[in-house]
C-alpha cells in the first residue's frame, strides 16, 4: 500500500511537470489539447490543472463561445506564479539576476568582489544580495523555486567545485555552503549554460550543432551536438582553454604551463600588455591600462588602439587571432559544427575581424572544408548571459519531468 502511494505521488508530480513543459514550450493551451498531446484522460488533466491551480503556477482565460455549457478555458504559466534567482560568480564581480515563472529577468544587481576571491568572501556577498533582491521585490520566501549559481571551473554533481582557476578555488562545497546559508534549493551549473541564453535570444539555433566559443576571464568552448549539451564522463568537455600550445610557456591557473588560457584570456593578455608595452616604450597605451580596473577594461583599451591602428595593439590583435585560429580549427574539425559561435569580452570587439581571420584560415586546416557549411556569428545575449543561462537551466530542472 505504501509503495503504491508512493508511485502516485510520483506519478502526479511528473504528470505536473509534463503538463507546465507543454505550456513553456507551446504557450497557452487549453485542457483538451493538454489531454491530446499528453495522452492523458480528461479527469487526470482536470486533477493536474487544479493542483497548478491552488499552486498559483498557471492562469487561466476563458475564451468567447456562443454554445451553452462551459466555456473553452486557456492556460498558460503564471509569471507571477513562482521565482527564481541565478548568480554568476567571475574574478571580479557577483552579478544575481530574479527571473519570474517565464524565465524573464525581472531585477539584477552586480556587486564588485574586489581582490578577496576568498569563499567566505563570496558566501558573505551572496547571502546578503540574494536576501536583499528578494525583500526588495517583496517576493515571499515560498515563491523562490531555486537558485541556480555559475561560475568557471569543474563541478561535481554533488556541488563540488573541484577547481576554478579563475578564482584560484580548490574542493569547494559551494552548494552545500550555500544551503547552510540560505533556505533554498542550490543547483550549481559551469558556464556553459551561456549557450541556452543564445539559443533563448535566437531560438533558430536549437535545431543547429554549435560550438560556443568563449574567450573572457577564462578561455572554453561548449558543444551543442545533435540538440543536446556534451558534458562528458566528468562533467569537464570544452576545456579547450587548458590544451598546451607553448610547452613550458606561463603559467596556468590550472597549474600546468602554456596553456591557451594563460596566453588569451583576458587576465592573461593585460599582464602581456603591460610587460610589453613597458619594454617597448609605449607609454602612452601603458598609461591607460595601468588605470583599468579590470582585464575587460584593458581589452576596451586595445580596441580603442586598434581603432587607432597603434601597431602594438593590431599585432596584440593578431596574437589573439592566431591562436583562436589554431583551437577553433582543431573543435570543428572533432565536433562537426553547423555554427561557430564568438563570445567573451576578448572577442566581442574584433568578432569582425576573427570572423574573416578564420574564413581564411579553415581552408587549409579544417578537413574537407569545402563540403562545409559553417556560419560564424557573434554572441548576442549580452553580459547578462551567464544569469540567463543560468536561469535557464533552473527552469528548466524546475519543470523537466525527466
Amino acid at each position: 500500500m505504501d509503495k503504491t502511494a508512493i508511485n502516485s505521488r510520483t506519478a502526479g508530480r511528473r504528470n505536473e511537470k509534463i503538463v507546465l513543459s507543454l505550456l513553456a514550450g507551446h504557450g497557452p493551451l487549453s485542457q483538451s489539447r493538454i489531454c491530446e498531446m499528453t495522452n492523458l484522460g480528461s479527469s487526470t488533466v482536470s486533477t493536474i490543472v487544479s493542483r497548478l491551480r491552488e499552486k498559483q503556477w498557471i492562469q487561466e482565460t476563458p475564451l468567447p463561445s456562443g454554445r451553452r455549457g462551459a466555456k473553452p478555458v486557456l492556460i498558460r504559466l503564471n509569471p507571477q506564479g513562482g521565482h527564481l534567482v541565478a548568480v554568476e560568480i567571475n574574478p571580479h564581480t557577483v552579478r544575481i539576476g530574479l527571473f519570474n515563472f517565464h524565465c524573464e529577468l525581472t531585477d539584477q544587481i552586480s556587486i564588485p568582489i574586489g581582490t578577496n576571491h576568498s569563499v567566505e568572501n563570496v558566501l558573505r556577498l551572496l547571502e546578503i544580495n540574494i536576501r536583499g533582491l528578494v525583500s526588495k521585490a517583496d517576493i515571499q520566501p515560498d515563491k523562490i523555486l531555486g537558485i541556480g549559481v555559475t561560475l568557471s571551473g569543474s563541478i561535481t554533481p554533488d556541488g563540488i567545485v573541484e577547481l576554478s582557476s579563475p578564482l584560484g578555488w580548490k574542493m569547494v562545497p559551494l552548494r552545500r555552503l550555500l544551503e547552510e546559508r540560505l533556505d533554498w534549493p542550490i543547483e550549481l551549473y559551469s558556464t556553459k549554460v551561456r549557450l541556452l541564453a543564445e539559443i533563448r535570444s535566437q531560438p533558430s539555433l536549437q535545431s543547429k550543432n554549435i560550438i560556443y566559443f568563449n574567450i573572457a576571464d577564462g578561455v572554453g568552448s561548449t558543444f551543442l551536438i545533435d540538440g543536446r549539451l556534451i558534458s562528458g564522463a566528468t562533467r569537464r568537455s570544452g576545456e579547450i582553454g587548458h590544451i598546451t600550445i607553448l610547452p613550458n610557456g606561463p603559467q596556468c591557473g590550472c597549474g600546468h604551463r602554456g596553456c591557451l588560457e594563460a596566453l588569451i584570456s583576458g587576465p592573461a593578455l593585460l599582464k602581456k600588455m603591460l610587460l610589453e608595452t613597458a619594454d617597448l616604450g609605449e607609454t602612452d597605451f601603458r598609461r591607460r591600462l595601468a588605470a583599468v580596473r579590470s582585464p575587460e577594461q584593458a581589452l576596451e583599451e586595445l580596441a580603442e588602439a586598434v581603432r587607432s591602428r597603434n601597431p602594438y595593439a593590431l599585432s596584440v590583435r593578431n596574437f589573439i587571432a592566431d591562436h583562436l585560429c589554431y583551437a577553433a580549427a582543431a573543435a570543428v574539425n572533432l565536433f562537426d559544427p553547423d555554427v561557430l559561435i564568438l563570445a567573451g569580452y576578448v572577442n566581442q570587439p574584433f568578432a569582425d575581424y576573427f570572423t574573416q581571420r578564420l574564413y581564411e584560415y579553415f581552408p587549409d586546416h579544417v578537413y574537407d572544408f569545402a563540403s562545409r557549411h559553417i556560419e560564424i556569428l557573434p554572441a548576442r545575449a549580452g553580459k547578462g548571459a551567464l544569469i540567463q543561462g543560468a536561469a535557464a537551466a533552473l527552469f528548466q530542472n524546475t519543470i523537466s519531468p525527466f
